[in-house]
């Protein structure tokens, strides 16, 4: 194999790898488009419903008519609202992190190939007495297999850490609403006493 073949063979692999970071930024785009409607959507919905409850307050005739617009009930209304919001946005997170997932499983196992083949053509034409380099270099591409796969675990440890981290606030979030539902009777009783 001659320096012409083993550049052909690299540039072929380097391609591969720009085809991928092509698609990662399209799919990056597209999850940032899609967080940022989801952004205007809440801070949308948060507006309208902070214009409804000022206006209800305004027209309150007395205090008792206020603290009852800001109940637990009002409450658990905007951490249901937040709770829905963060939901979407750890679906999105979520299909992003399978999608990368994908790709980066896919290069991967593209980059052990070329990188295997790549290996199995120079062992095929080295000349003789190269037996020395072959095995350094057999020994350098296996550590680099190793590097791969320690990158694939990794990768996979990471994604899942990240989802179960956005589901545990999410129940953070609703465990707190219900402490605030429960606790909000028991205040209405010993005010009433």
């Amino acid at each position: 194999m001659n320096q012409e073949q083993i550049t052909a063979k690299l540039s072929q692999i380097n391609s591969k790898g720009l085809e991928a970071a092509f698609s990662l930024s399209e799919a990056a785009l597209e999850n940032a488009q899609k967080l940022a409607e989801l952004n205007y959507a809440a801070s949308k919905d948060a507006l309208v419903n902070a214009q409804d409850g000022i206006q209800q307050v305004l027209n309150a005739k007395d205090p008792k008519q206020v603290t009852e617009i800001i109940s637990a009930d009002a409450l658990q209304s905007a951490g249901t609202q937040a709770v829905a919001y963060q939901r979407k946005v750890t679906k999105v997170m979520r299909d992003s992190n399978k999608e990368l997932a994908n790709v980066i499983e896919a290069n991967i196992d593209q980059l052990q190939n070329g990188f295997q083949e790549w290996v199995n053509t120079i062992s095929a034409n080295a000349p003789a007495g190269s037996d020395a380099f072959l095995s350094t270099f057999k020994t350098v591409y296996g550590s680099a297999l190793q590097g791969f796969e320690q990158f694939r675990s990794a990768s996979k440890e990471a994604f899942a850490t990240a989802e179960k981290t956005a589901e545990q606030a999410i129940d953070a979030v609703q465990g707190q609403i219900t402490q605030v539902k429960k606790a909000a009777p028991a205040s209405r009783a010993r005010k009433a006493a």
